[in-house]
């Protein structure tokens, strides 16, 4: 997987962000709650996925199966947001409805994109006011001294930025 990520734009930076997300889930089952680590390695193995689909898939797996461990771990991860709402964990129960919005942006524009073509200003509109809210939540823990979230935020912003969204091309968009 990481040859065939190397390969790919931005190749040694989705390597390091995969590494440092890694790093992140095990550092979460080290020190928080097993919901907090479920939830890193379930939005870990989701990303990892999009990328699989992304490079190529192996021909071990087909496209219907990691649609299947998608929707798989888009379960476990709405299960955990119900878990956060449960503990009234507010800030983790936003982050995660923040998160589920950017994923139904990112599959409306892999599933639909004349969809997005026709209603350009619109997506791009959604998908900013997504990701000012995800800053906003980093900025909350960073101010309330959840370090360790405001880190896991921030980290997840630039893979999702960087890797997923392509944040310089995106942006291009709008110039």
């Amino acid at each position: 997987m990481f040859n065939t990520l190397a390969n790919l734009p931005h190749g040694k930076l989705r390597i390091t962000i995969a590494v440092l997300l890694t790093l992140n889930a095990l550092l979460y089952a080290a020190i928080d709650s097993l919901i907090a680590t479920v939830d890193a390695f379930a939005w870990l193995v989701l990303l990892l996925s999009f990328e699989l689909e992304t490079a190529g898939l192996p021909e071990t797996l087909s496209e219907t199966t990691l649609h299947k461990i998608r929707n798989g771990l888009i379960i476990i991860i709405a299960l955990v947001s119900v878990g956060y709402l449960f503990l009234g964990d507010i800030l983790n129960l936003i982050n995660s409805v923040l998160w589920f919005a950017l994923i139904a942006l990112l599959e409306i524009e892999v599933r639909a994109p004349s969809l997005v073509t026709e209603h350009k200003t619109l997506y791009w509109l959604a998908s900013i006011l997504v990701f000012t809210g995800l800053v906003a939540m980093v900025v909350i823990w960073t101010l309330s001294g959840s370090l360790l979230d405001a880190y896991n935020g921030a980290l997840w912003i630039i893979a999702f930025a960087l890797i997923e969204v392509d944040l310089f091309r995106f942006l291009k968009i709008r110039a």
